[in-house]
């Protein structure tokens, strides 16, 4: 499942979070940033599980596996996050209803 991108112009993943972080930091004219690291932690872990959730279509073990975290790791993540909207059921599975 490892997909790799050949494309001498494309930037590193490492390469992105350097530039935007750049990018915040001069944006704060000077003001010295609080608990930066967390904050950017936040803002990639998101988007991250978001995307991997999507990938698996909500299957907690291949999420788990291909992020390279435990199940019960990747659950807190999840409700960190998505509170239990992602934990305990598949994204985009329909709740079941009483006839």
């Amino acid at each position: 499942m490892s997909t790799t991108i050949t494309s001498s112009t494309a930037k590193t993943l490492g390469a992105h979070i350097t530039e935007t972080v750049q990018n915040y930091l001069n944006q704060l004219d000077g003001n010295d940033p609080i608990d930066l690291y967390n904050f950017v932690l936040e803002e990639v872990e998101m988007p991250f599980f978001r995307a991997v959730m999507d990938y698996t279509n909500g299957n907690q073990v291949q999420a788990a596996q291909i992020s390279g975290i435990s199940r019960g790791t990747l659950r807190k993540k999840l409700k960190k996050y998505f509170g239990t909207t992602l934990v305990g059921r598949h994204a985009g599975e329909n709740e079941r209803q009483d006839d």
